[in-house]
């Protein structure tokens, strides 16, 4: 009796349909254009970790430059999974407006300006930068097709949220 039922299990694996796959381009496409901006967030948070003149701007900058390197791995591994490439071919994602990047001469334009000009510059353009991590986050939770993507969109639409609503804030509020 054992054996039947060893046999049967042996006989259904080998005669089952391969899974579908659990992703979609949406879900490959999200990752391939998150990465090369989580790397720019974190240059830019890597920049002002330096540089800031107030505390809590650093502070700010560190959490940023932690949290887009833990998930640019988690998106680095998840590519690597599905055999996918890291990025697109040229010209790839322009129907759905290229890549949501920095201009790299901003980015770099950081390293040259006035310590008291610092800060707001810096919190100016990583604002814009992050509205753009929330755009492609908000498509791919309508679009993706892969549970733990679209999660993980989720998670990066409502952090970037709430540091663009704190880099509002540190806007408003005079320095100290």
């Amino acid at each position: 009796m054992k054996r039947l039922a060893i046999v049967l299990a042996l006989v259904a694996g080998c005669s089952a349909p391969p899974p579908p796959p659990s992703f979609n381009a949406a879900d490959v496409m999200f990752l391939q254009m998150m990465i090369p901006h989580h790397e720019q967030g974190i240059e830019m948070a890597k920049i002002a970790e330096r540089r800031a003149v107030r505390p809590e701007v650093k502070a700010l900058a560190s959490a940023i430059s932690a949290t887009q390197s833990d998930e640019a791995k988690t998106m680095t591994t998840r590519l690597t999974r599905w055999e996918q490439p890291m990025d697109a071919a040229p010209g790839a994602h322009d129907a759905h407006g290229g890549l949501h990047d920095t201009r790299p001469s901003d980015i770099l334009s950081l390293n040259d300006l006035p310590d008291d000009q610092f800060d707001t510059n810096f919190l100016n353009l990583l604002t814009g930068h992050q509205h753009n991590a929330v755009d492609m986050a908000r498509t791919e939770v309508k679009t993706g097709q892969d549970t733990a993507t679209k999660d993980l969109a989720k998670r990066i639409e409502d952090s970037r949220n709430a540091q663009i609503k704190e880099m509002l804030r540190l806007l408003a509020a005079p320095p100290r």
